[in-house]
């Protein structure tokens, strides 16, 4: 993501972004569960992510 910024995405590729690499990390488990599982992040008035 700070890569992505860092060359101008816009927010709403910035959001697709972070949605994809939430989902990944967070509900696919790398690949090894929930395959189908989409999630967007929408309606976000602020998110504060460090390095």
């Amino acid at each position: 993501m700070f890569a992505a910024h860092g060359a101008g995405a816009s927010e709403v590729e910035l959001q697709q972004l972070a949605a994809a690499s939430l989902g990944e990390m967070h509900f696919r488990d790398v690949g090894s569960r929930a395959d189908g599982v989409l999630l967007e992040f929408t309606d976000v008035d602020y998110i504060d992510i460090e390095s």
